[in-house]
């Protein structure tokens, strides 16, 4: 018998019912070890190509095309309809922490990009680059001493307004 033969015989003398079902299992453990959510489309393939085995799905060539067929069907679904809801913050992320509190201008901005001032600030004792964006030149510049709010945190650097 050929390889091409063996493809599209009817599974002879294995339960193709019971590799299906193997094969869902073992795909399910990896999902277990390594928590993606991708490996799930795989394992409800599998176990689908199991349940339409006992219904006489024709040979080992038809099962394998209707696996993948299967498998990119509700990979493609679940992209689409299953959206994951924005992830939480990271609660051990210090830079999170930081937006919103208070800190003290110890360097005056100064605009050397011309879209953007850089200075420096203090929070809780620690010295940080900081800029200053401003949506228009009119603003009064922030002089040393001065309360700014951390907006957000980039590349090391605080993004701040006045207090």
């Amino acid at each position: 018998m050929t390889v091409i033969d063996l493809l599209f015989a009817h599974p002879a003398g294995f339960q193709a019912f019971w590799v299906w079902l193997v094969i869902c299992g073992v795909i399910l453990g990896f999902e277990a070890l390594i928590g993606t959510q991708w490996l799930l489309w795989p394992a409800a393939a599998a176990g689908v190509v199991a349940l339409l085995t006992l219904t006489g799905l024709p040979n080992l060539f038809v099962q394998i095309v209707v696996f993948f067929v299967l498998t990119m069907g509700l990979a493609v679904l679940a992209k689409r309809y299953l959206k994951v809801k924005d992830p939480v913050p990271d609660i051990n992320d210090s830079h999170l922490r930081l937006v919103g509190r208070e800190a003290i201008v110890i360097e005056a901005f100064d605009d050397i990009s011309g879209h953007e001032n850089i200075g420096r600030v203090i929070l809780d004792g620690v010295e940080w680059p900081a800029v200053y964006e401003h949506a228009s030149n009119d603003q009064a510049p922030i002089l040393p001493e001065a309360k700014v709010k951390v907006v957000k945190v980039y590349e090391g650097r605080l993004f701040v307004k006045p207090a």
